[in-house]
């Protein structure tokens, strides 16, 4: 069973989205917030599965709302007619309900939006990092949660496949980028390639040593990673 947190400023709309939900066996509602505030906090205490989110509303909107969440839920988003907000959810291909909606509308969102939440990820990461040159933070796959992970914690990141596996010094994530796709989104006076495979975050860098005829780094999480010889000298840079 899903768990779900309704968030609206307006008591009729919070009760008309549980008689809605409670039609469906495979939701409960676990929490309500009237206020964007509160709704951070009922999130990212509750950590529910899914969170019906209204976007204007005092305090936070709903998009300061989903910037501050620790992990990202499946958010169905609804709004009275504002235009920043629908132009955000057509450019990143999210769906939402439109206030005052019915139940067939209700459904046909609910079944979209259920089925296409990788579509939120772009939305989320642009308000992340809004008005800034590099994001301070990035959103990464654990299983199937959807965690939101500070770029400072990156310790280094290894190439899987079509996919990236980013390290910290607790855990481990995935991303849905390539290795060279998702360098572009990083500082590079924070963070460098060392090899075809790999790249560090500089600040975790603890040694270079030499075994044989290679260099290794030697990162915050004891981890060592071989340098590849057509990055040494880039290496070489940063530290000398």
């Amino acid at each position: 069973m899903k768990t779900v947190v309704i968030v609206d400023d307006e008591q009729d709309a919070r009760s008309l989205l549980k008689e809605f939900i409670s039609q469906y066996q495979e939701f409960s509602v676990i929490g309500e917030a009237d206020n964007g505030v509160e709704a951070v906090q009922l999130i990212n205490q509750l950590k529910p599965d899914t969170v019906f989110l209204d976007i204007q509303m005092p305090g936070l909107n709903g998009f300061e709302v989903l910037s501050q969440l620790l992990e990202i839920p499946e958010v169905i988003f609804s709004t009275a007619f504002d235009h920043y907000a629908i132009k955000a959810f057509e450019v990143h291909a999210v769906d939402y309900l439109l206030k005052p909606y019915g139940k067939k509308r209700f459904e046909n969102a609910l079944n979209r939006v259920l089925k296409n939440q990788e579509s939120l990820i772009p939305l989320t990461e642009k308000l992340l990092s809004k008005g800034l040159t590099f994001p301070t933070k990035i959103i990464l796959h654990k299983g199937a949660r959807k965690i939101v992970v500070n770029i400072n914690d990156i310790v280094h990141g290894e190439a899987y496949g079509d996919y990236t596996k980013i390290f910290t010094n607790k855990e481990e994530f995935l991303s849905v980028r390539g290795i060279s796709n998702f360098m572009e989104n990083l500082n590079p006076d924070s963070f460098l390639r060392v090899h075809r495979s790999y790249f560090i975050g500089k600040n975790h860098l603890v040694e270079i040593k030499k075994m044989g005829r290679y260099y290794y780094t030697v990162l915050s999480n004891n981890v060592e990673l071989k340098i590849g010889d057509s990055y040494l000298v880039d290496v070489k840079k940063m530290i000398f």
